[in-house]
């Protein structure tokens, strides 16, 4: 698919996403465009917080979202311009200048005056502007990021700005090609190339520790498609050379002020803390004895993709580095560039002779995902990160995502042709499997594969601790959501795993389709439309949802929502969607009532105080709702179709995983000895296929594989 291509199937289905939800493209747009650079780990968690209006001599500002990173201090401000489908397809130079300086304004003003205090009280920008007015002090850096579906044609990604309170400002233009790039990358992350000659030195000393071709690793490695047969059937062996260096902390303070947590490995960032036993030997070490700082710490443990050496008079050195890693050791690099940070006006903090070990291995791109998770978990750590933390691999979410695969949604609609929820285990799945089609096999698979049917694993991990009552962690963000359902569903996998069966799918299933409903209710309000209750709607959702879950377990023994029914009909029922209507204004107004604890009303979500308030709370439930429940017991029912699907579950992986190798040899093998059937080798040429073109066999068609390959086993192939 080229960019162009790319670029009207995006409009149409903002456009499309507008209509049905009865939003604007705009919106549309900015939780798209949002929610694939959260994918590509540009940030975490984004606030939409629409806000237009003037300084006080009269120029125009404007922001439409903020996201906060806890991790290195950051504040990453944002800004649209979306064109459509019959809008002008370039930006200018002046237009993204402009809208810069929108941003700057209202940073400016939000820091220097309490523009707040002009806004509605109960909205996401008054905190916003709280914040920058309150806490600025606190914020590392600021990145201004403007988002256009247009074609940007300056050649320049990022532009150096000056500073705002003292703090540099980076400039991102994410244009239509940016954005295309990141979609089809394959670990959907933009890279992050370091040349370290622009950090004012020749390079980072280093030794080569290790160089292995084609070795075994603990990781099950699908083919890839596009690729000779050569390349592709890699099974589980790897290549990679791995580099002992000694990292100047100058240079590691000034990459992490650079680029911030997207150099921290994603499953590590959750653990990060300036508090701590360990943080503050750290602290003490640098401050006090930086000379020392090789012999007392432990090091980090780096990944690239590519990295560049020379040999100078002094020794090898490291010359450039592509998509740094950091995967373990993120503690010590967050250390010392906040030591820095924090020191007191007048304290110098002296990296001149400090030294910091690294131990840096270079892996071939397409394993970097599943070999990085690995290193985090098996590296030494100062401090401990569980290994249910390491989480994508897990069998859990590889039987949620065969059981996605597998399980048709019941039609609806009158629609004649099967459609699937689409489990995201790996990031960009989804997308992934789009962009090796054509245009027309695009709109084939969007019909199995409805991008409103799409859950990624944070979604899952949300839904599932929304179900357990945890909606204060839920309101913690991304990390947060996915270390707490981690470390239940080790616990849980390890004593048993048969209750995460179909229905298990199922029940994630019909959550996710009432919080999708819950969200279109609040939407489609007149207290939201008026400006009345337009703030807060993910903290309220959560809410909202585990005080009815919380409500039927608790009073309603052995009864529960109809799952199934929802799961049947595709969509909540009419007694759910009343009491979802009747509920939501008081769970809004309770979170934001003037007795609350913490006046930030997005910190007070967050703390389990206000989750036991709400527990103890009288809340309105309907009778009717009550009515509605169903006989827990009838889960049961599915336990005897589950066992059918996981045979078919098993025969799916076993035919996938073979290879398209595997599959010409068994071809080739039958056909020379005229033992297959015309209907058998076209089953096998589609398998074959699916490397090319993504598309899978079809039911019948993987039967007649396994039992062609059965009768030319006992024709007495061996392949």
């Amino acid at each position: 698919m080229e960019v162009n291509e790319y670029r009207t199937m995006l409009q149409t289905e903002i456009d499309i996403a507008a209509e049905t939800g009865m939003s604007n493209p705009e919106e549309e747009f900015l939780k798209k465009i949002t929610d694939i650079l959260k994918d590509g780990e540009e940030f975490d968690d984004f606030t939409e917080c629409f806000y237009e209006g003037e300084t006080k001599h009269k120029a125009k500002m404007r922001i439409d979202g903020y996201a906060m990173d806890e991790i290195d201090g950051s504040c990453s401000v944002f800004i649209t311009d979306y064109r459509g489908i019959y809008e002008d397809d370039s930006v200018r130079t002046d237009e993204i200048n402009s809208m810069f300086r929108k941003i700057r304004y209202f940073v400016e003003e939000a820091i220097k005056y309490k523009i707040y205090d002009d806004m509605e009280e109960s909205s996401e920008v008054y905190e916003f502007a709280q914040i920058l007015h309150n806490e600025i002090d606190n914020i590392s850096k600021f990145r201004f990021y403007f988002i256009t579906d247009a074609y940007n044609r300056q050649r320049v990604k990022n532009i150096k700005d000056d500073v705002i309170a003292g703090k540099n400002v980076e400039l991102n233009v994410w244009d239509i090609n940016r954005i295309f790039n990141v979609v089809t990358s394959t670990m959907q992350k933009e890279s992050v190339e370091i040349y370290l000659s622009e950090f004012g030195m020749e390079g980072i000393p280093c030794v080569k520790g290790m160089e292995c071709n084609n070795v075994l690793a603990d990781i099950e490695i699908l083919p890839l498609y596009n690729e000779d047969d050569e390349k592709t059937d890699k099974n589980n062996k790897i290549t990679y050379s791995s580099y002992l260096a000694s990292v100047p902390g100058q240079i590691l303070c000034d990459l992490y002020l650079e680029y911030g947590s997207r150099l921290l490995e994603g499953n590590v960032r959750s653990f990060l803390s300036v508090k701590g036993k360990v943080n503050k030997s750290i602290q003490n070490t640098i401050k006090n004895y930086p000379d020392m700082f090789f012999a007392y710490n432990n090091g980090i443990a780096a990944t690239a993709t590519e990295i560049d050496t020379k040999m100078t008079e002094n020794g090898l050195v490291i010359t450039r580095i592509k998509d740094l890693q950091i995967v373990n050791g993120g503690q010590t690099t967050a250390s010392i560039a906040n030591a820095v940070l924090t020191a007191k006006k007048g304290e110098k903090v002296k990296l001149d002779n400090l030294r910091v070990p690294m131990k840096i291995s270079i892996l071939e791109y397409y394993v970097s995902e599943k070999i990085i998770p690995k290193i985090s978990e098996y590296s030494n750590s100062q401090n401990k990160v569980d290994a249910s933390d390491f989480f994508s691999n897990h069998p859990f979410h590889i039987r949620m995502e065969d059981y996605s695969r597998k399980t048709p949604a019941p039609a609806v609609n009158g629609n004649q042709y099967q459609q699937y929820w689409y489990y995201e285990r790996t990031r960009g799945q989804y997308n992934q499997g789009k962009m090796k089609l054509t245009v027309g096999e695009v709109n084939q698979y969007k019909l199995r594969y409805p991008e409103n049917q799409v859950i990624k694993m944070v979604e899952l991990a949300k839904y599932m601790e929304i179900y357990a009552g945890a909606p204060d962690k839920v309101s913690k963000g991304k990390q947060a959501i996915v270390k707490a359902f981690a470390e239940k569903i080790k616990v849980q996998w390890m004593k048993s795993d048969e209750e995460f069966d179909v229905y298990y799918f199922k029940r994630v299933v019909a959550i996710a389709i009432i919080y999708k409903n819950a969200d279109r209710i609040i939407k489609n309000s007149d207290d939201y439309r008026n400006g009345e209750r337009n703030s807060y709607k993910a903290n309220v959702i959560a809410y909202m949802m585990s005080i009815i879950f919380e409500y039927v377990q608790k009073n309603e023994k052995g009864r529960s929502i109809d799952f199934m029914r929802i799961w049947s009909t595709q969509n909540i029922y009419p007694e759910l969607e009343k009491q979802i209507r009747v509920l939501w204004p008081e769970v809004y107004d309770f979170i934001t009532s003037v007795d609350r604890s913490t006046q930030n009303v997005t910190e007070w979500c967050k703390k389990k105080e206000c989750w036991e308030r709400a527990k103890k709370r009288r809340w309105t439930i309907l009778s009717e709702f009550l009515d509605s429940l169903s006989d827990a017991k009838n889960r049961k029912k599915d336990v005897v179709s589950n066992k059918n699907l996981e045979n078919e579950i098993d025969n799916l992986k076993m035919i996938i995983g073979a290879g398209a190798s595997y599959w010409r040899k068994v071809l080739e093998w039958g056909d020379t000895r005229n033992l297959l059937y015309d209907v058998e080798k076209e089953a096998l040429k589609s398998i074959i296929a699916l490397y090319t073109t993504g598309v899978m066999p079809s039911e019948r068609q993987q039967r007649e594989i396994l039992r062609a390959r059965e009768k030319l086993i006992r024709e007495g192939m061996r392949i």
